[in-house]
């Protein structure tokens, strides 16, 4: 018979019996061969429930002194919470496609991996370079597809690490991109329509409409090829440096990024399915925009507590999460 445990006397070994509870709520337990009433504290029940507290506080929206206590109460009760590490999540799944992007948060950089539904793995790196990126996809078998949003550092550890997983680059940063050299209202007739056919890649869903960007596309340049290589001569050029500059150095350049990634921009169309998204929302809006909503709600916390609050944030994203009381 079992002979140890909260419901048995600490002295004789009897099995205790309720009988009622104190004023404060709590359990009192009674021994009938001692004649002695003591209470049963449950430590790892507490801490449990203090960490749930916490995690709430901590993703949600209510700030301390909303918790009905004191704020300094709630930062005694709970300064031991931001130690606790967050869950290994890694499963070792293979994924058809995975969706990649960073945010800078607390004076480092965390590396984000996902799928079309859950968080699949997370770093954190200094900054983003071929190296740190390539931390992130030793952690993941890779996957069929993957989008990103074509950072020069991100390409080559993609083509170190998973060089045969296929690349779809995200169409609104191409977007951005070409915004930046354009402006959103340029000058020249050629600039407002390569802007507008920009503009138009968002709106491309099927191989027809893919098929017909391309064409458009073909069009512009042979149109305007002279006007784009419309060169300058400089009236006093540096030593050894070229006498020329193209004119429209802006509009070349977004013209020619355009035309060396649009087989990339074009993938999802021509394979169309709902795992495979066009663009990074998935990280940029479904994650990185919540951690900033966050992080405003919570702002003025150190930087080791921002980076705890983001890492709590992502394990809540993930598909074998757990209850945080599990998690200790």
């Amino acid at each position: 018979m079992k002979q140890r445990g909260f419901r048995y006397c600490s002295v004789c070994k009897n099995k205790l019996k309720k009988r009622g509870k104190t004023s404060n709520g709590k359990q009192r337990w009674y021994c009938r061969n001692c004649s002695v009433s003591s209470l049963k504290p449950r430590p790892d029940l507490s801490r449990g429930f203090v960490f749930e507290n916490f995690v709430s506080w901590l993703l949600g929206k209510a700030s301390q002194d909303e918790l009905g206590l004191s704020a300094r109460t709630f930062r005694d009760q709970t300064s031991w919470c931001w130690g606790v590490p967050v869950p290994n999540i890694l499963t070792g799944e293979v994924h058809h496609t995975i969706i990649i992007d960073g945010i800078r948060v607390g004076g480092r950089v965390c590396l984000i991996a996902r799928n079309t539904q859950f968080v699949v793995a997370w770093v954190w790196v200094p900054y983003e370079s071929s190296m740190h990126w390539s931390a992130l996809f030793r952690l993941l078998p890779p996957p069929t597809y993957v989008v990103c949003d074509g950072q020069k550092g991100l390409l080559k550890a993609l083509s170190i690490c998973w060089s045969e997983t296929t690349v779809q680059r995200c169409r609104f940063h191409a977007w951005l991109n070409v915004k930046t050299k354009l402006t959103l209202h340029p000058e020249s007739q050629a600039g407002q329509e390569l802007s507008q056919l920009t503009r138009d890649l968002l709106h491309v869903h099927t191989r027809q409409q893919a098929r017909r960007w391309k064409r458009r596309f073909s069009t512009w340049h042979k149109r305007h090829r002279e006007y784009v290589n419309e060169r300058t001569i400089k009236l006093n050029p540096r030593p050894r440096e070229r006498s020329w500059r193209y004119t429209h150095e802006r509009l070349r350049s977004a013209y020619r990024q355009l035309a060396k990634i649009t087989d990339d921009l074009l993938r999802s169309s021509y394979r169309p399915s709902l795992e495979l998204p066009s663009t990074t929302n998935h990280v940029e809006g479904g994650v990185n925009s919540q951690i900033r909503a966050r992080l405003k709600q919570h702002r003025g916390m150190p930087n080791e507590h921002q980076r705890v609050l983001v890492d709590w944030y992502l394990y809540a994203r993930t598909e074998e999460q757990k209850a945080p009381r599990f998690c200790l």
